[in-house]
């Protein structure tokens, strides 16, 4: 038999476990005390004479107490058989095993439940879907990391800022309810650097809680926009004019009329946390490239700054059933990539790394890099190209994975890397996430299925 995970236990001739049919029967368990199996069908089920029987024979509390005081050693004497020595030693295993990891116990009820991608450029997420994504400590500490660092290294290198005021204006795009602005401000005070900060967001429900927040946690240092990041024309602060040489009027011929006008300045860092499961499956280059160009020209950081996808081949039978149950009343089923937690696999594509251990061969297959612009008004000449204006951001790989032995394909895994700032990295590829983001749960991998 060819287990799956180890270690495997297999019994063999181990004959009936006592009294799991006769509850009149005494079974000493793990605790030493009789106990009656609740698995046991209706037809078992102790008729009231029986369960006088059966609460005869288990022990008084002095009983019970002289029980406790006795040492392991007169209780797995030889005087004292124990009637079902292998779940004894399976109860044993279950208790030396090491705890499971951080990622284990967060996605336990997610392995292999199929689950549609996020749409949050059409859609407006629901409250209870940042919490989950807010619950990720990892992933919000490399971004702080991150922030920290292009603070620091901006004003090492005494690089020119964008704000009126002389501070660094920092940008957080598709802020959601505030989890990279309050880490931005963490990061600016651990920096010792001053910054301009903007909240950008389109979600009317979660600009609210942005509202509050800036209300009773940041103190109001965050300038908020309720925009789409793609239509805002960037931060601006109105200022007051007044003509050099005034119009007379009737009323007062010779008074000055002021004029107020807005005046609009790069951004110095953007930042956003648009990434999904397959890095650009959630538009996050579309979303980017309506804002990129409000970019400081000279030293504008965006963080992200690129991010690369990558693919393998696998055999995923429970996944491939469940999709085939679903077709018949969902046709889209077998097209639709899903999200996620990969468990009841085979990678297909691999190389020995030992007699007994595998290595999965999972290739690179297309990256985004975001930096500002050369053309300072290339925003505006792609919003006059209509449906061309995207052409740049199509992408297309040829792959090839050697397959050592036969299987059957049932689809692709998908992950991602991205390049926060400078060395500090996301990652959901396997063979690199525990050195670059361990124990981060914000995204599962993403599985295309194959007919």
């Amino acid at each position: 038999m060819n287990l799956k995970t180890p270690p495997g236990i297999i019994l063999c001739d181990v004959g009936p476990i006592p009294g799991l049919n006769k509850p009149e029967a005494k079974l000493r368990q793990a605790n030493g005390f009789g106990e009656v199996d609740p698995s046991s069908d209706a037809s078992a089920l102790p008729t009231p004479s029986e369960s006088v029987r059966f609460q005869q024979t288990l022990p008084t509390p002095a009983e019970a107490a002289q029980f406790q005081q006795q040492g392991p050693k007169h209780r797995n004497s030889k005087t004292s058989k124990d009637p079902t020595p292998h779940l004894t030693h399976i109860r044993k295993l279950q208790h030396i095993q090491p705890p499971r990891t951080i990622i284990e116990q967060y996605a336990l009820e997610y392995q292999d439940y199929l689950q549609g991608p996020l749409q949050p450029l059409a859609q407006n997420l629901e409250s209870i879907t940042y919490e989950v994504f807010e619950g990720d400590p990892v992933k919000y500490d490399l971004y702080e990391q991150a922030i920290r660092k292009a603070l620091i290294e901006w004003t090492q290198q005494k690089k020119s800022t964008s704000s009126p005021a002389g501070n660094i204006v920092v940008a957080v795009v598709g802020a959601g309810r505030g989890p990279l602005v309050t880490r931005a401000l963490r990061a600016s005070e651990q920096a010792g650097v001053k910054i301009e900060l903007w909240a950008v967001e389109k979600n009317p429900n979660a600009y609210v809680l942005l509202q509050q927040h800036n209300e009773f946690s940041w103190q109001r240092q965050v300038h908020l926009v309720q925009s789409d990041m793609r239509s805002w024309k960037g931060p601006a602060h109105p200022t007051e004019q007044i003509p050099a040489y005034p119009q007379p009027s009737k009323t007062s011929p010779s008074s000055l009329q002021p004029t107020t006008t807005t005046t609009h300045y790069p951004i110095d860092i953007l930042i956003s946390e648009l990434l999904g499961s397959f890095a650009d499956n959630e538009l996050s280059p579309e979303c980017l490239d309506g804002i990129t160009p409000l970019l400081n020209p000279r030293h504008g950081i965006s963080i992200p700054q690129s991010y690369t996808s990558y693919l393998t081949p696998i055999a995923a039978p429970k996944l491939h059933a469940e999709i085939l149950a679903r077709t018949p009343s969902d046709a889209t089923a077998p097209n639709t990539p899903y999200v996620v937690m990969l468990h009841a696999i085979d990678y297909l594509s691999t190389v020995p790394l030992s007699p007994s251990a595998l290595e999965p061969i999972i290739l690179e297959a297309w990256s985004f890099t975001h930096c500002p612009p050369k053309n300072p008004n290339h925003r505006h000449q792609q919003a006059k190209k209509g449906s061309a204006k995207n052409k740049h951001n199509e992408r297309s790989a040829r792959l090839t994975f050697p397959a050592p032995h036969r299987g059957a394909c049932h689809g692709l895994a998908g992950y991602f890397e991205a390049v926060l700032y400078g060395d500090v990295e996301l990652s959901t590829h396997p063979l690199t996430m525990g050195r670059k983001s361990a124990n981060m749960t914000s995204w599962f991998p993403i599985f295309f299925p194959l007919k």
